[in-house]
């Protein structure tokens, strides 16, 4: 029990570290549940306990499914080589940089999937891909800054989704944890599955 306290105490020392909890200076009524504090300079903090709640969550339904049925996107800069690196680890799908139209919903297109799942990193960056997964009944899991609405997203992970280091962190950790509940998680592996390499290359 010990040793699953301090695990969880460095998670969320990282996390605080690479300003996972950092939210906006707006507040959606659906937030509300998430936020621990309002700072000075009139930003909201996450609580950092409900997100490490909410990625173990999402880690086991994103278990439930095959990998190939899972898609994970994300437009924003800072999320494309995390969702990259977390489909290196777990075979889901990535889905970066440009969402194409009719991808979730038009079978004639030669880029046309059929994903079971999407998560996304930033529901306002990749909206698209949310409305055409309501217009698919694809459930989405979302990682949700305190000013995201939550239209159509199954699951919210409270994050700050546009940080450069918050996203290669939260993926990082869904990773491990995805892996973890498949049962794939063998020490030599989480030893190799490093923050860095979801970093970034090209933002300094």
């Amino acid at each position: 029990m010990e040793s699953t306290q301090s695990a969880e105490a460095e998670i969320m020392e990282l996390f605080v570290k690479n300003a996972v909890h950092v939210g906006s200076k707006v507040k959606v009524k659906h937030a509300e549940k998430f936020i621990f504090k309002l700072r000075q300079d009139g930003i909201y903090l996450i609580d950092v306990k409900k997100t490490i709640e909410r990625l173990n969550i999402a880690a086991k339904f994103i278990s439930f499914f095959p990998p190939e049925k899972v898609a994970v996107i994300s437009t924003h800069i800072y999320g494309i080589r995390a969702v990259q690196r977390f489909c290196e680890l777990t075979g889901c799908i990535p889905v970066v940089q440009k969402i194409r139209s009719g991808m979730f919903t038009n079978r004639v297109l030669k880029y046309y999937t059929e994903p079971q799942l999407i998560l996304v990193s930033d529901p306002r960056y990749d909206a698209q891909a949310i409305e055409e997964a309501a217009i698919a009944r694809i459930p989405v899991i979302a990682f949700c800054s305190t000013d995201n609405m939550l239209s159509n997203i199954d699951l919210a992970v409270p994050i700050n989704n546009r940080g450069k280091s918050s996203l290669p962190y939260a993926f990082w950790y869904l990773a491990k944890r995805v892996l973890m509940e498949r049962g794939l998680l063998t020490p030599e592996k989480e030893a190799e599955i490093l923050p860095e390499s979801f970093m970034s290359t090209s933002v300094a």
